[in-house]
């Protein structure tokens, strides 16, 4: 770019900075971009639960309104004592909806110095906003059947597409196929209740395998002919994205998001 070099920490960067490369200068590389919110605004936890095995549910007040579309991420940061190489700062899909009146993380508390860090905030303690909602990782009405691909953690962004559906009244048409390591998974009692109320909503759980094409077309016999949603741990993503592609379905079919620090080991 114009002589530079330009160096992207993950996946994610590189789809933002393909979207739009003259955003990028000496002092804003990576997600920073002209969404940045000032660092005034913070946002205050409200309260944190326990889900299940190391994953959390982290909900926040804004201090200034702040709108966004289900599926969507932010930026935070906490600065803490002696960070470890991943830092302060953290990008999280909002994984509340806007009419539940807060702004919810769900994360993997692991060991590294942030997510300690964000685990032994009290209620009413703060953290800094960095970047607003941002992100075209959402739901995209089509006349081809959807299909959503979730690994692990990666589940976030659906959950908040799906529960702003049904919230809204609209139809909820759409197969998720759900991935973990175990089947200690967030959010399965909100799908059983969804695919109740919902017949046109469907969920398949695959559990303790990992996921390849073979798999997903076994679940999707149509899968090339449907819009193919995959979020979850960025090598995950980036292989079964691959495979999907090799064995017909359109890149412009193919939609990722990839979650930086988790492997198929840890999501």
């Amino acid at each position: 770019m114009d002589g530079k070099r330009i160096y992207l920490c993950c996946a994610t960067c590189v789809q933002l900075f393909d979207k739009n490369p003259e955003q990028y200068t000496d002092h804003h590389l990576g997600h920073e971009h002209h969404h940045h919110i000032p660092t005034t605004a913070t946002l205050r936890l409200k309260e944190k639960e326990h889900l299940t095995d190391n994953i959390w549910a982290f909900r926040f007040t804004a201090d200034q309104p702040l709108s966004w579309t289900p599926g969507q991420f932010i930026r935070i940061e906490i600065p803490h004592d002696t960070p470890d190489d991943e830092g302060t700062k953290r990008w999280f899909t909002i994984s509340s909806t806007p009419h539940d009146g807060f702004i919810q993380i769900t994360t993997r508390v692991t060991d590294t110095t942030f997510k300690q860090a964000l685990a032994t905030l009290n209620v009413g303690e703060k953290v800094q906003l960095i970047e607003q909602p941002d992100g075209d990782f959402v739901w995209q009405e089509s006349y081809e059947p959807l299909v959503f691909v979730a690994g692990g953690i990666g589940i976030t962004p659906f959950y908040s597409m799906l529960k702003a559906r049904g919230y809204s009244g609209q139809p909820v048409s759409a197969t998720l196929i759900y991935n973990g390591r175990t089947d200690d998974l967030p959010f399965k009692a909100e799908f059983s209740e969804a695919s109740e109320r919902h017949p046109e909503f469907r969920v398949q759980y695959v559990i303790g395998e990992p996921l390849t094409a073979e798999k997903l077309t076994e679940i999707v016999p149509d899968i090339n002919s449907s819009q193919v949603f995959i979020s979850g741990p960025e090598p995950m993503v980036e292989a079964l994205g691959k495979q999907l592609e090799d064995n017909g379905l359109s890149s412009d079919s193919l939609h990722q998001d990839f979650f930086p620090h988790y492997s198929e080991a840890n999501y």
